[in-house]
């Protein structure tokens, strides 16, 4: 499985299939910030099962739930954003032999997210619910480098998998809303690389692994911004 050709392909299509909707059926766009996002990492290198942790500090995104069908009810989702946080909590396990890495390191990932989207208003209260259930695609790089920057691991991932992103709407009949909400995401398909460099910039080990899972969950906060009803 090539995720990086998959991954281009997945923004491409999803990039005209929102266009050519919006230009139709314009109902909103969200600019969200989210509070603290967690995730739980695991795969297998050799004979290692491995697992780490992330935590995402204030990760962006720009999303949209564009629903023309069944009375507004029925439509899609789609969402592009930005992660940025700490890789730690590393753990390599083989027979009874547990490794623990204590090194922190930075993460910076970018999300791409597309599928179907669904919302109903609750009453005339103001407030939308909408919740999507699209495909999620994210690759980035996690990077560490000592005190004395005589070794350095690049670690680059990509993942692929499917998410729910429930989200209430208020005042949703106004131009502008404040939007609350939370994405759940889980991965089931991995590629990850790390490579160890020294000093003298010679890679002294490099592991690979396309066998692993990844579950994360990241509450957000944003402005609702409303092109119709």
């Amino acid at each position: 499985m090539n995720i990086k050709k998959i991954f281009l392909a997945a923004i491409c299509g999803g990039a005209l299939v929102t266009g050519a909707i919006a230009d139709n059926h314009p109902y909103g766009m969200d600019i969200a910030a989210g509070i603290v996002g967690y995730e739980s990492i695991k795969y297998k290198v050799d004979s290692f099962e491995k697992s780490a942790k992330v935590v995402n500090i204030f990760p962006l995104k720009v999303n949209t739930y564009c629903c023309p069908w069944l009375n507004n009810h029925l439509g899609i989702y789609g969402s592009v954003g930005i992660h940025t946080g700490i890789l730690f909590d590393q753990k390599a396990k083989s027979g009874g032999t547990e490794i623990k890495n204590d090194d922190a390191f930075l993460n910076l990932g970018f999300e791409f997210m597309l599928g179907p989207a669904f919302g109903v208003d609750l009453g005339d209260s103001g407030i939308r619910f909408q919740v999507g259930a699209p495909l999620h695609l994210m690759g980035g790089i996690y990077y560490w480098e000592n005190t004395k920057g005589t070794l350095k691991t690049t670690i680059t991932y990509g993942f692929i998998g499917m998410a729910l992103t429930p989200q209430f709407r208020f005042m949703a009949n106004r131009r502008c809303s404040l939007v609350v909400g939370a994405d759940f995401v889980f991965d089931f398909a991995l590629n990850y690389t790390a490579k160890n460099e020294s000093e003298g910039g010679s890679t002294t080990s490099a592991e690979h692994s396309k066998d692993g899972l990844r579950f994360a969950c990241t509450p957000y906060i944003g402005l609702g911004i409303n092109f119709g009803n």
